[in-house]
């Protein structure tokens, strides 16, 4: 055995060591008023609009913690059923994870319509921040339409935010819009498994100090976006020292030109913009969609509202955006597709 190769299995060996030291680490051994005070930090308190008193009970499963109770079956609901609007001021709570069904749960449902099972105490956060749309809902909208030709009954399916479950499972769950033709990695196997294992449960921050136990230059947040897995040069900049998240920015930035360029020489398309949203070059809501360009849009889209993609599941986003820019007949030209992992 070579001693590159040795080496490799020891740093394995010693990562997941490590690994089963932070997956027994209890992150919430604090007292009440000490969670309470790092609760008040987080973006868990931050969502009441004065202007809008009542969550509907679409949102409220996720933007209201009796909306969320109710989906677990207490406060007098049956299981998974909100049957009226809640009021705003009811941010997430403590007793919204800290519940016994809460506690017990150990599934999530995805938008897919797929059920991912096993999870532990990360079921309650991936019940939420898993968006709103998959991989279904696009080729729904798409299916039996010219994929070249304008369509003005086509809409994009509405991801709203904050898909990172759904990404951490890949093809799993399919919460990106894959192309059938090709093969997309799975759950990324990873030593940091959970979400509480690098997001704090009370302010949500991300642990770095985890990371920096196995990747020693990962001391910062910056310090996390610059890790890589390999010195393959996925975006084709011939940047082989910057991180997961760089790779990924360049190439939103390259499927970006090729959306622009498909959008002009388009015959009836309008010039496509982004802002959180699509629009037309007047600021109005997006409307000329052809199926090609509406799926590449949701993929850009779906990187955009995963910033945490490079560590969720870098491959699958990489993978995806890829996809999107060859099918748009962009330039692949010094890029390569993540391998697919099972």
């Amino acid at each position: 055995m070579q001693l590159f190769g040795r080496r490799k299995i020891v740093l394995l060996l010693l990562c997941f060591i490590i690994g089963l030291i932070l997956s027994a680490c209890n992150p919430s051994a604090l007292s009440d008023s000490e969670a309470q005070a790092a609760w008040q930090t987080s973006a868990h308190t931050n969502w009441y609009i004065e202007e809008i008193p009542e969550n509907s009970t679409a949102c409220a499963k996720c933007h209201n913690a009796l909306g969320y109770l109710k989906i677990l079956g207490l406060e007098g609901s049956s299981v998974s059923q909100i049957e009226s609007p809640a009021s705003t001021d009811m941010t997430t709570k403590c007793q919204v994870c800290h519940n016994e069904i809460a506690e017990a749960k150990n599934f999530a449902s995805m938008p897919s319509g797929l059920e991912i099972g096993g999870l532990g105490p990360e079921a309650n956060c991936m019940e939420c921040h898993q968006g709103l749309a998959s991989s279904l809902q696009v080729a729904e909208t798409i299916a039996d339409y010219p994929k070249d030709e304008v369509n003005l009954d086509l809409t994009i399916p509405n991801l709203h935010a904050n898909p990172a479950g759904a990404t951490f499972f890949g093809a799993q769950t399919k919460g990106g819009a894959e192309y059938p033709q090709y093969q997309y990695s799975a759950k990324f196997d990873h030593i940091a498994d959970t979400c509480i294992t690098c997001h704090d449960s009370h302010t949500l921050e991300v642990r770095v100090e985890n990371c920096n136990a196995c990747h020693l230059e990962a001391s910062s947040l910056e310090g996390v976006r610059n890790i890589r897995l390999s010195r393959i040069d996925y975006d084709g900049d011939d940047d082989i020292a910057e991180g997961l998240a760089g790779e990924i920015e360049t190439m939103m930035e390259k499927l970006w030109i090729t959306m622009q360029l498909y959008a002009a020489l388009t015959n009836g398309a309008d010039l496509i913009a982004y802002d959180g949203g699509f629009m037309n070059e007047v600021g109005e809501k997006y409307t000329t969609w052809t199926p090609e360009l509406l799926q590449a849009a949701y993929n850009y889209h779906y990187a955009a509202k995963d910033p945490g993609g490079y560590s969720h599941n870098p491959k699958y986003i990489m993978q995806l955006l890829y996809d999107s820019i060859d099918e748009l007949g962009g330039s692949t030209r010094g890029m390569s597709r993540p391998a697919t992992e099972k």
